[in-house]
């Protein structure tokens, strides 16, 4: 691997300890080699402009095949009696961009990846940012080995789809209520993301059928859940079960 100058890098991309430790933290993986980690969020653009003779493209190749391998496994042993096409969907859903993006946004990469000087980190391409969430993935695996990358995404991609397993999931509810009266499919709106990157409070908007509810939660997914049963709850009262 080439060698890379991390002071200098950094300080150009004002990325910091503080942003890395953020974002181990919400991996929930600890990168043992931290030039595997810049590697990671090392866009074309940036190593073109720094004449860098690698970018974060061969580990994107790495962490879909990755990505793709573990959530193809996971569903099949979580979903026993799912035929095959019930399980193409499910994958599909979990591993498709916005899936990528979102995960991407919550672990603040946009804010953190190493661009080119064309690009602005608050209005970069989604797909950028997706893609470098797949390098990540190969990264871990790549540092920590298959069972590392594979704790990172059933923490990141697969406890929404464990927890539906288990039992019942308010957003699965509500979609599952809403396609059965041939109704809108509901779209969460992020509003805002405030307190510290820590410990940050995410605030999410759904409105959906003539209803709107705004709830807070200190993770992305929680908010969507507590605004999902907020809206189910006014819809069968006005609907009927």
């Amino acid at each position: 691997m080439a060698e890379l100058n991390l002071d200098a890098l950094l300080k150009k991309a004002r990325l910091d300890d503080h942003e890395i430790a953020f974002l181990e933290d919400g991996l929930g993986y600890t990168f043992n080699d931290k030039q595997i980690l810049e590697e990671a969020l090392c866009h074309s653009s940036f190593a073109h402009e720094y004449g860098l003779n690698y970018d974060n493209e061969r580990l994107e190749f790495l962490g879909d095949s990755i990505l793709s391998f573990i959530v193809s496994r996971s569903l099949f042993r979580m979903y026993p009696d799912a035929n095959e096409g019930e399980l193409t969907r499910m994958r599909a859903e979990l591993v498709k961009a916005d899936s990528l993006y979102k995960r991407a946004f919550d672990l603040r990469i946009p804010y953190i990846i190493l661009h080119g000087h064309a690009l602005k980190s608050d209005s970069l391409p989604k797909s950028i940012c997706a893609n470098a969430m797949e390098s990540l993935l190969g990264a871990v695996c790549l540092d920590g080995g298959v069972g590392a990358a594979e704790r990172v995404i059933k923490k990141l991609f697969l406890s929404d789809s464990e927890e539906q397993a288990a039992g019942p999931d308010p957003k699965l509810n509500l979609q599952m209520w809403l396609q059965a009266r041939g109704m809108p499919l509901p779209n969460y709106e992020l509003l805002n993301v405030s307190g510290p990157s820590h410990a940050p409070t995410f605030t999410v908007r759904l409105y959906t059928n003539g209803f709107e509810h705004i709830e807070t939660d200190r993770t992305r997914k929680g908010a969507e859940k507590k605004v999902a049963a907020a809206i189910l709850q006014d819809l069968r009262a006005k609907f009927g079960k």
